[in-house]
């Protein structure tokens, strides 16, 4: 049978998540074209005994963040590691600091990066055996028959969600247990970057002492970490604003749906605004997030005169068309239905007027998106620029505590595990 056993590819991504969370502590890191921020966090074994997941008990509280630590990026363009030297160098910068502060070096995280291309794809089993009551074990038999083709060569997948189910033709159905069914069949959404992105980053992090126990998309970290539980449930789409890239996570019914990425980020902004004022990139940066420059949203025909008036002018002309040529974007990415709101994270989306372009744009409501599940956290960190680094804990949480934990382990013996999938972890991570 070819293709990816999606079920096998999916618990070698958990295990990984398991190994860290084993210990006493979790280290994450999110690997930003600006900054490279780390936080650590306590691990409460007791909360984390369980494999469902019970909306009645706050099992995000099971880590509790007792250190927190950034250093400004290197060797890394347009979200992925383009200089692995310089990129080492900085992830030791950043370690040091967390050694500095807790006496504790990390020699393992969960990482995220907001490069590589991410693609989403779908995968769907079903089988034609009758039950009369669905249970674990035949949701595990359905998904164990799961496979999807993915060009190992060129991609890796990192994020595999079982979306939903059908029962007897009946699709979009969350959760078919208890049910008789004549067929019973599963959805996966696959997220898969480019391997080439990949290999660098665990090169990079075994270069600078560090085992690699999981990857995810910031956009869909920052999710993980800034939606509210309706949001989830009920839908929402994430844009993380990065320095050069743009990531775009879809979520719907307590699920990552799809991720998406453009090539547009605030760095550009800031070199566009460098350029029309005459000043360097660093003044410009000053110059567009400081309240008194005014908001991208104001209309330049009513701002003129000299002085502050005049560069408020520049700066509404020079990045609001590149602001609303990302929304255009982003516009593009989102799913068909219902308008659902948009949530902004990210450094660039604290850019003044950017919940109201976005509205203006996208059409929906639009809000700025901050960590809301983290426990222990300094507040410097609760800021929307944080929340991919945040997500990472939510994420390591939420592969633990998956509501469909009993069912995967309850497919039928003698699966075979996707080994090129699991050698390359061992092999890379």
């Amino acid at each position: 049978m070819s293709g990816t056993a999606i079920l096998s590819a999916h618990q070698a991504i958990r295990d990984r998540i398991g190994t860290a969370l084993a210990r006493d502590r979790i280290a994450v890191i999110d690997i930003g074209s600006s900054r490279f921020s780390c936080l650590m966090a306590d691990i409460r074994h007791a909360m984390l005994d369980r494999t469902l997941l019970d909306r009645e008990t706050d099992v995000y509280a099971a880590l509790r963040v007792f250190a927190a630590a950034d250093v400004p990026a290197a060797g890394v363009a347009g979200g992925v590691i383009e200089d692995e030297e310089a990129a080492a160098n900085a992830l030791r910068r950043l370690l040091n600091e967390v050694r500095r502060m807790t006496g504790i070096t990390p020699t393992r995280a969960v990482f995220a990066f907001a490069g590589g291309s991410p693609r989403t794809l779908l995968a769907t089993a079903a089988s034609a055996i009758p039950v009369r009551v669905v249970d674990d074990i035949a949701i595990g038999r359905v998904m164990a028959s799961c496979r999807q083709e993915i060009a190992l060569r060129i991609r890796r997948p990192i994020h595999i969600e079982p979306l939903d189910f059908s029962v007897n033709g009946v699709d979009g159905i969350h959760d078919p247990r208890g049910r008789a069914a004549r067929t019973l069949g599963v959805r996966f959404g696959i997220v898969t970057v480019e391997r080439d992105a990949l290999e660098r980053l665990g090169r990079v992090a075994k270069s600078a002492g560090l085992a690699v126990s999981g990857v995810a998309c910031a956009a869909a970290a920052s999710g993980f970490a800034s939606l509210t539980q309706d949001e989830l449930d009920l839908g929402a789409t994430v844009v993380d604003i990065g320095a050069n890239v743009t990531g775009i996570a879809n979520f719907d019914g307590n699920r990552l749906r799809s991720v998406h990425s453009v090539s547009i980020g605030g760095a550009m902004m800031t070199s566009d605004l460098a350029e029309a004022m005459g000043v360097s990139f660093d003044e410009a940066e000053a110059m567009k997030i400081a309240s008194r420059g005014g908001s991208i949203s104001a209309d330049p025909s009513v701002l003129g005169g000299a002085g502050p008036g005049e560069a408020t002018m520049v700066m509404v002309g020079v990045i609001r068309p590149r602001v609303e040529e990302l929304f255009e974007l982003v516009r593009a990415a989102l799913p068909m239905g219902p308008a659902r709101p948009v949530v902004l994270t990210g450094g660039g989306s604290r850019l003044p007027g950017m919940v109201e372009a976005g509205s203006a744009v996208l059409g929906r409501r639009v809000r700025l998106g901050q960590p809301i599940r983290t426990r222990g956290a300094p507040t410097a960190t609760l800021g929307p620029e944080y929340a991919a680094t945040h997500g990472l804990l939510a994420h390591a949480i939420r592969l633990q505590c998956d509501p469909w934990a009993e069912a995967m382990q309850a497919a039928q013996p003698g699966e075979k595990a996707f080994g090129s999938l699991r050698q390359w972890l061992r092999d890379n991570w």
